[in-house]
């Protein structure tokens, strides 16, 4: 195993096209970091200078203390995961785990004990003599992680390397990969632009938006305190509710006008926050993720100055809760390279309206285009600043 250290990384192609910023990223040792973005972030450009396939503009790259800017990939003892798997048609499972091992003349019987030591640990030992066209799509997944494992590494790579199955044998194999590499041990750098399999297989994610870092936690510290809007709209299923909002006094605590409504702050929210008193008057964004709203019918003990009234557009129910979507008459703020913005939030932007959406409890009998009362957890509320985009604390 090995760490991984870059400090003040930077690509920039020959058209001036700048992929990556000033990153300063640590991956420790045994750790399983991903990192997150949407398309076109950088992200799969840093993996690529992690395993040499990509030039570093400027900075310095460590892997285990050493630095490996001018070395081959083949220098750097990495192993690579790829998005198309990348295995030979012609060779069976055997000879395409073994394939490394082959090219670097290992002993046969070394060979032997390494592919049938990754086949157990990845369930494959049933299939070594058949070729990849017989495969499933996860068992040609293991397959190209077996022919990682084999090489015993000090750094695992792996790019979008579930992003070619479907959506059930992703969520397998997210709790197959996050097992393996707990198994190992082998310090992985994991690419993506699904923040769910951040979020559920990481013990730190790095978010980083337009080749420029974010935010480094762990996922629960992500999800908890975003750093900005950009993080605050990208991390979270479904996204959090983003409106402007002013502050103004109210008796020795401070509220939220929303449009034309008033949400009171609780005293714990300014103790924590306290920052917010220097925006009296001010307009700021208000973020509020869909469990903390809650169908005010239900919550019939919620503080009166907690709640909003509101008009559905349409309901999910899903079993376990209902997703209930509606609008509040506050101008939305929209984190452009965060989100895929909807026809209808298009709209909304442009006639001050926020399209919301919350997760209900199973038993709300909320219906479509009907006016109801919303419940607001505010202690739960997060503040930006409108100019700089960072999260107001302090």
């Amino acid at each position: 195993m090995a760490d991984v250290v870059l400090e003040d990384v930077n690509k920039e192609y020959d058209n001036g096209f700048k992929a990556v910023a000033d990153l300063n990223l640590e991956i420790n040792e045994g750790e399983f970091l991903v990192m997150v973005g949407p398309s076109g972030c950088g992200k799969s450009t840093t993996l690529r200078m992690i395993a040499g396939l990509e030039d570093i503009t400027a900075g310095t790259l460590k892997i285990g203390g050493r630095v490996v800017n001018s070395l081959a990939p083949k220098d750097r003892d990495i192993a690579m995961v790829f998005q198309n798997y990348a295995l030979y048609p012609h060779m069976n499972v055997f000879d395409n785990i073994a394939f490394s091992l082959k090219l670097a003349q290992r002993p046969k019987a070394e060979i032997k004990e390494r592919v049938h030591e990754a086949a157990r640990i990845l369930e494959l030992e049933s299939q070594l003599d058949k070729r990849p066209a017989q495969l499933s799509g996860g068992q040609r997944q293991r397959v190209a992680m077996g022919r990682a494992i084999v090489r015993r590494p000090r750094v695992f790579l792996l790019d979008e390397p579930l992003s070619n199955l479907d959506a059930k044998l992703r969520v397998q194999m997210r709790a197959e990969i996050t097992e393996l590499q707990r198994e190992v041990g082998v310090t992985t750098f994991y690419v993506t632009h699904d923040q769910v399999e951040a979020m559920t297989m990481a013990d730190r994610v790095a978010v980083i938006s337009g080749g420029i870092l974010q935010q480094v936690d762990s996922p629960m510290k992500l999800f908890n305190e975003p750093d900005n809007i950009f993080v605050a709209a990208f991390i979270g299923s479904p996204s959090m509710n983003l409106m402007e909002a002013v502050v103004h006094r109210l008796d020795s605590g401070l509220s939220m006008q929303l449009g034309s409504q008033t949400l009171a702050v609780p005293d714990s929210i300014l103790a924590q926050r306290p920052g917010l008193e220097r925006y009296l008057g001010s307009t700021v964004a208000v973020g509020l993720r869909p469990k903390d709203f809650e169908d005010a019918a239900i919550a019939t003990d919620h503080p009166v100055d907690q709640r909003i009234r509101a008009h559905v557009s349409h309901i999910e129910a899903l079993g376990y809760e209902v997703i209930a979507y509606f609008g509040i008459d506050a101008k939305p703020v929209i984190s452009l390279e965060a989100l895929e913005l909807t026809e209808e939030q298009v709209a909304g932007a442009e006639h001050r309206v926020s399209r919301a959406h919350a997760r209900f409890h199973p038993t709300s009998t909320v219906r479509p285009n009907e006016a109801i009362e919303v419940a607001v957890s505010m202690e739960n509320a997060h503040f930006f600043d409108l100019e700089t985009g960072l999260a107001i604390r302090g």
